[in-house]
């Protein structure tokens, strides 16, 4: 599998971000997919004199909302619009028990169980079943030329028309992911935007869950493929009970 990333010859960090979000996506897709290249064109950094002062400062400026209240976004829904009320430009990761055999926290003996294929490597983890289905998850930062201030609904739809050009918006579905400290625990949920692909000859079915942290300034992807249309809706729910988006503590 060839892959290509193309873009402006200028470095920085805001641009690294959205490329490895976008090369990370491409290679997931690619290897469940059959894809025989990935080609990946990254917007140029915004550029301004201000920009170029604040870079030159020598200390870093608080992130953290004085009196904000940490604990009560964590036991809400993180609605698209509730995104705001998170401490700016502090991130968010996951929670994962792939690795722990099915017990209190799964009554169902039929899950499968799933053997880690790699470990945040460039931000991504990901894992396989016997069955043949891969899942895999990732969060990258410095999501700038992608976020709409205040409306983490459109961030996520530009995401995911950054990542794959050819998506239809009306084939983004709402979605939910556990939105607890520990997976496969009960708690509240977290939107996301979710696309899904049907199975055909030498062709996965996948379904790529996406959310844009515009506030937390984080980018959230979880892809998940499986060999047949029926077997991706089978372990979907046994992957829920697996992950969860871990709400920040501070």
């Amino acid at each position: 599998m060839k892959t290509m990333v193309t873009g402006p010859g200028t470095s920085g960090t805001r641009r690294s971000g959205v490329q490895t979000l976008a090369l990370m996506v491409c290679l997931a897709t690619a290897s469940v997919a059959g894809i025989s290249g990935c080609s990946i064109a990254v917007p140029a950094p915004e550029s301004t004199g201000a920009a170029s002062a604040a870079g030159q400062q020598s200390f870093a400026a608080p992130t953290v909302q004085a009196g904000h209240d940490a604990a009560g976004v964590a036991a809400k829904n993180m609605t698209f619009d509730a995104g705001v009320t998170l401490s700016p430009g502090v991130p968010v990761g996951y929670s994962d028990v792939f690795g722990e055999t099915p017990g209190s926290y799964d009554s169902s003996p039929a899950a499968p169980e799933w053997t880690r294929t790699s470990n945040n490597v460039a931000g991504q983890s990901s894992y396989s079943n016997a069955a043949g289905c891969i899942a895999a998850y990732w969060t990258t930062t410095n999501q700038g030329p992608l976020i709409e201030a205040g409306d983490d609904k459109a961030s996520t739809k530009k995401l995911f028309k950054y990542l794959i050009p050819s998506v239809v918006e009306d084939s983004l579905k709402e979605a939910t992911l556990p939105w607890v400290t520990q997976a496969g625990k009960p708690g509240p949920s977290i939107s996301f935007l979710r696309y899904d692909t049907h199975a055909s000859e030498g062709v996965a079915a996948s379904s790529v869950w996406a959310r844009m942290l515009g506030t937390a300034d984080t980018g959230l992807l979880v892809s998940l493929s499986c060999p047949s249309d029926e077997l991706l809706a089978a372990t979907t729910p046994a992957v829920m009970k697996k992950l969860s988006v871990v709400p920040p503590t501070s």
